[in-house]
């Protein structure tokens, strides 16, 4: 019936609205902001096909969430329901999603941590591993830019997976 359309729905919610009444359908408490198209890519190799499905996710994301970001960094006048001007700032508290989601958006690949600097061979260890931060994952991308152009996709990618293979062979600090 959809003729193999598909797409992801991105709703934006109120956090400050009781579970109970979150959770009903009919509160309407969601607001459809976007559908994010669910490509499919005929580039020959595999990996690149997912690779291209998570950046045009990442510029879709980028562009649809480009005035909530503005105004959680700049602020913006809101009215209360007695007609009175705050002055708010409206972050993004929370984002919900599986785990394979999780892992591209925070542009970790393979068996990493999304939370920690640790690969799967380090899951067992006896103690917790350096968060995984955004400066962190900036810093990173910095390092393999200077590698290889981003635009340049395929090459983009090799550098990183040289970056990583890196970081894992040297990943034997302890605290």
């Amino acid at each position: 019936m959809t003729s193999d359309h598909v797409a992801h729905p991105l709703l934006i919610g109120i956090a400050n609205i009781k579970m109970l009444t979150h959770l009903k359908l009919s509160s309407n408490s969601f607001m459809l902001t976007a559908l994010l198209l669910v490509p499919k890519f005929i580039h020959e190799k595999k990996h690149m096909r997912g690779i291209l499905e998570d950046r045009l996710i990442h510029q879709c994301l980028d562009i649809v969430l480009k005035s909530v970001k503005t105004v959680a960094c700049l602020g913006i006048m809101m009215s209360d329901p007695d007609s009175h001007n705050h002055y708010c700032l409206t972050p993004l508290a929370g984002y919900i999603m599986d785990t394979p989601e999780a892992a591209m958006l925070a542009t970790v690949g393979g068996k990493t941590s999304l939370v920690t600097m640790a690969i799967y061979k380090q899951f067992s260890d006896p103690f917790q591993h350096e968060p995984c931060t955004g400066s962190m994952t900036l810093a990173q991308l910095c390092i393999v830019k200077l590698r290889a152009d981003p635009q340049d996709i395929e090459a983009f990618f090799w550098e990183a997976q040289k970056l990583r293979a890196i970081l894992e062979e040297h990943s034997l600090v302890v605290p």
